[in-house]
Order: C-alpha cells, then structure tokens, then sequence
C-alpha cells in the first residue's frame, strides 16, 4: 500500500517538475535570446560608433578608398555578413559577401565633420543571420541543458523528502496497521519526528477510530453471542415444549410447526406437506374455520376448546389460540387439555355428589330437577314421580353403635336404593339420612307406590356392622306425580315432603301419595285427609 503511494508521489513529483522545468526553460530560452539580440545590437553599435568619424570624414572628401578601408574592419567580424556606405549619389563603399534578404540590416546616419545637422552619408550593416541563429540555438541548448539538471535535481531532492517525510513514515503507520488486522484493540505508533504535524495528527484521529471500531466489534460481538445463545434457548423451548407451536400462512396453510404439534394436532408428518387445519381435523373443520373467520373479522386473538374422538369413541379435548401476525397470516398454540377437561368434570362431579354415598348431593340433585321440570314444560306428557325418603330409627342407630355406624348405615342404604332404580331415575342424598328419588316417565300412581314399596322392603333388611351387631332402618315415604299439571321444582319437593311427613305422623315405615289435584287443599291446610297410606 505504501509502496503504490510512493510510486505515485514520485510520478506526480515528476510530473509536476517537468511541467514547471519545461515553463521555467522555454522563458528562460526566450530571456536569453533577447539578451543575445541585445548584445549583438550592442556589439554592432559599438562597431558602428567606431567607425562612425572615418566615415563622417571620407563621405565629406568623397574618399571611396578611405570608406572601404573604413568598412574593412566591420567585414572581419562574424556577426556581420556585408556592410555598405551610401551617399546621396550611390554607394561609396562595399565590404562583405552578397547581401541576403533574410539577413536583417542596422542603419547608421553619418553627419558632416563640421555640422551636426547635415547628414553626408549613412552605413548599412546586413547582420549574418545564419551565424545569429547558431548562437541562440547555442544559448537554448545551454540554458535547456542548466534547466533540465536543475529541474532532475529539484525533483530528486523532492523525491527524497516526499520519501523520508511522507512515504516512509505512511508505510511505517502502514505495517503497524496491517499488524493489528484481526484483532481486537491496537494503536499504530506515531513515526519519530512527526508528533506535532499532520501525519501526528492522522495517527492519532486512526488510534481514536481503530479504538472506536474494536468496541463497536467487541460490543457486536457479544450481542450475536447473546442473541445466537436466546435463539438456541428459544429453539430448544419450542422444540421441546408441550404446547404446540404453529403458523399459518395467507392461505391458512401450515407454514411451519414444532414437535409437539404432531403429538397434539396428529400431524403434519412430513416436511414437505402443508395441510389447513380443516384438512388435518377434518371433524372439526366447521368450527375452525368459524374461529379462524372471528380472527379475521376481530383482528385479535380467539380461541376454542374442541372434543375429539377416536375410532373406538375415547374422547380427547384440544385448545387452539390463533393470533394474527400480519398480510393474512396467522400464528396458533395448540394444547392438549384432556387431563384439564377431565379434572374440571370430576371437580364438577365432586361438586354435585354427597362425598360419604356417592350419589348426588343437594345442589346436583337441584340441577337435574331443574333440567327435568324444564323438559316437562316442554312436553306434559313426559311425566316423573319425586319420592322423598327419611330412615325411620336411624337416630337409635347413632346413638348405640356411634357415628361411624350410621355413616356405614346411610352407605347401605344407598348401595339398595340405587339397585332397585333404572338408570334414568335420580337419587339425591339431601342430607342426614333423607334422601329423595325421581322416577323418570312414571306417571302412574300405582306403578309409582309398587316401586317405593319394594324399594323400602330392602331398606328394612338388615344391616350388619363391624362387630357382628345387626341394624335395622326403616323408611317414610312421601310422593307426588307431576304429569298434566304445570309445577315447578320447589312445589314438587314441597309436596312430596308434606306427603314423608303424613308418613311420620301416621306412624313412620309408610308410603304417602299426594297428587296434583288436592294440592291447594295441602299448601293451604296440610290436611291428612289429602293424603292416603297405601
């Protein structure tokens, strides 16, 4: 590098001195030459000054042998090729070779010895241009030749201190830079002598931007370390994750997507395969599309739960969230929310089931009446019996055997209140020891009170209980039928209780049939002769 510079300074170099030698040499060829024309001027007056009296005298004595001796002396020189004097009758004298037109003349007026005034004759000087031009060739030559070595020196001595001055100490800075290439850091040395100049200064303004650039490199560095280390974080977490990861592209096709999008999804299998959504579930192809459209039409994140079910019928719940991302594109999360699903239905299922029986509690037991009072509103033909049970001694029973025994108790009969049931009928543990059954589609007084009877005849069975004591329970029923009259659920429990505790009064392990048409005789006296014990 520094070695082209110094080439280069050196043919600038060059190339301006000749420039300048060759100005400085044609000004100096023409200032010689006319001081050469000067000087042969100058030499011709001095000749013509010389002979300028013995002229004036032979002009006035019209001595032609005086003149020519008198031109004799200018015809030895070599400056003058002929000379003549010339009178106002012709010429006098002549000396010298034939006159030649290009030559150039001097003429010299000579006046009379006696006067000042009159002029008598004059001379003619016809210069040897010939010998002339040698001379100022002569001269060029000389000065082109002093010109041209003093221009070579100038430049050598310039050469030299370009190369001393500039070019070693550029090339020096130069290998320091070439040193530090590669590495972090660094300074280039500031060359000996030049501290305080130009090449001082570029060295240290270099040093300020090499350190600059080392930590702006140092600092570029790290970050694509950082960001190379999150991207590697970020790409074992997507591919490790449980959470299905996915884009969708303008035409809602799979772009690209994690593991766990298989395991969730059930595909896509292949690299090479792109399907929508609706082509990899099929099943739900509906309603993805319809989440797919509120994205579109919301411009913000959506998200649905949706059931799956296998060949054998196993259901499975999955989650998709889709985000859109920009110009038609999507982005989407897909999770598998069956283990969810399931403990919301058991948590749902332990919210409406009596934790000591197993069959439904108050509140579960409120829903599905509720639900079957509704269908009944909607259909007075699909009717249904309510049966509201209290054991009849189980007092005694805790109190002789403990809590203990009663709960064993109330687990028995249970157990032999579900098995004489269907599996459309309810059983409710209100709570205590009363219990309440729905017969589902029993509108049959008859066929209803058959039922409870058989029912309360496998809660008179004995129980046994730890320790070989026998328990024995009874059952006070009271029923009532919602078939063509309109009712709702708390008129319908309230009834079939008014009915249980006809039962108790009358004196218990009975059961009590109330129906519609004496219901505002009960509500308003409570009457037993509403009620008949079968």
């Amino acid at each position: 590098m520094s070695r082209k510079i110094g080439l280069r300074t050196a043919a600038i170099v060059l190339a301006v001195s000749g420039v300048v030698g060759v100005g400085f040499t044609i000004g100096s060829i023409q200032y010689q030459q006319e001081q050469e024309r000067a000087e042969v001027n100058r030499q011709v007056e001095t000749l013509l000054d010389a002979i300028s009296g013995t002229a004036s005298a032979a002009c006035f004595v019209s001595d032609k042998q005086l003149a020519s001796e008198t031109l004799a002396g200018l015809g030895g020189t070599r400056i003058i090729h002929r000379a003549a004097i010339r009178t106002r009758e012709g010429v006098m004298a002549v000396a010298g070779g034939r006159s030649m037109p290009s030559n150039p003349v001097i003429t010299r007026a000579v006046n009379s010895p006696f006067s000042k005034t009159e002029t008598v004759c004059q001379i003619e000087v016809e210069l040897n241009d010939s010998h002339l031009r040698q001379r100022r060739f002569d001269v060029a030559s000389r000065t082109a030749a002093m010109q041209g070595l003093q221009v070579l020196a100038v430049a050598i001595a310039v050469l030299l201190a370009v190369a001393m001055a500039v070019t070693r100490p550029i090339r020096r800075i130069s290998l320091e830079l070439h040193r530090i290439e590669g590495r972090p850091g660094g300074a280039v040395a500031i060359p000996p002598g030049h501290e305080h100049d130009e090449l001082g200064s570029l060295v240290v303004d270099t040093n300020r931007l090499i350190d600059g650039m080392s930590r702006l490199i140092t600092s570029e560095r790290h970050l694509r370390e950082l960001r190379e280390r999150d991207e590697q974080r970020l790409r074992l977490i997507i591919e490790n994750a449980e959470t299905g990861i996915f884009t969708l592209d303008a035409e809602a096709r799979m772009e690209s997507w994690n593991p766990a999008c298989v395991r969730v999804l059930g595909g896509p299998t292949r690299h090479d395969a792109h399907p929508t959504l609706e082509e990899l579930l099929p099943e739900l192809a509906a309603q993805i599309a319809a989440l797919r459209q509120r994205v579109f039409e919301r411009e913000r994140s959506a998200s649905g739960d949706f059931e799956l079910r296998d060949a054998i019928g196993v259901s499975r719940w999955i989650q998709l969230v889709l985000t859109p991302s920009g110009e038609g594109t999507m982005q989407g999360l897909a999770n598998d929310i069956t283990d969810r699903k399931r403990a919301e239905a058991e948590a749902q299922e332990l919210a409406v089931t009596d934790n000591l029986t197993g069959v439904l509690n108050r509140l579960g037991f409120e829903r599905a009446l509720k639900d079957r009072v509704a269908s009944h509103a909607r259909d007075r033909q699909d009717g249904f019996t309510i049966a509201m049970i209290d054991l009849d001694w189980f007092k005694q029973v805790n109190d002789t055997y403990g809590h203990d025994a009663g709960d064993h108790v109330l687990r028995t009969v249970s157990a032999r209140l579900k098995r004489g049931l269907r599996r459309t009928d309810t059983l409710a543990r209100l709570g205590g020891d009363e219990f309440v059954i729905v017969l589902d589609g029993v509108t049959d007084e008859a066929t209803a009170v058959t039922i409870l009877h058989k029912i309360r005849n496998t809660v008179l069975e004995p129980i046994e209980l730890d320790g070989g004591a026998i328990a024995h329970v009874g059952a006070s029923i009271g029923l009532t039928i919602a078939n063509d009259e309109l009712c709702g659920a708390e008129e319908l429990l309230r009834r079939a209780d008014v009915a249980m505790y006809e039962v108790k009064k009358a004196g218990r392990n009975d059961v009590r049939v109330t129906s519609f048409p004496h219901a505002a005789n009960e509500t308003s006296h409570r009457s037993p002769a509403d009620s008949r014990t079968i």
